[in-house]
């Protein structure tokens, strides 16, 4: 890799990590601090258990699924 290169590569990764801390300036500046602590407790929650969500439509789904199991072994029984 030639010099020219390098030094692009290192021009958008800066542009890249000015940008994102730009961002997140303005969004904290336009929040009031209840706001900022919010989004650090959503950030916390979510590290803490990152599938939460998708688990629960999972447990949903298998409830669902159970329950038509069940319903199809009652109707077997019957014939």
């Amino acid at each position: 890799m030639d010099v020219s290169k390098a030094t692009l590569v290192i021009c958008i990764t800066v542009f890249v990590v000015i940008v994102i801390n730009a961002a997140i300036y303005s969004a904290f500046r336009r929040k009031d601090g209840t706001g900022a602590i919010d989004l650090f407790r959503k950030a916390a929650s979510q590290a803490r258990n990152p599938w939460e969500n998708e688990d629960t439509q999972l447990q949903e789904l298998s409830k669902k699924i159970e329950e038509i199991r069940r319903i199809e072994d009652q109707e077997r029984n019957r014939n």
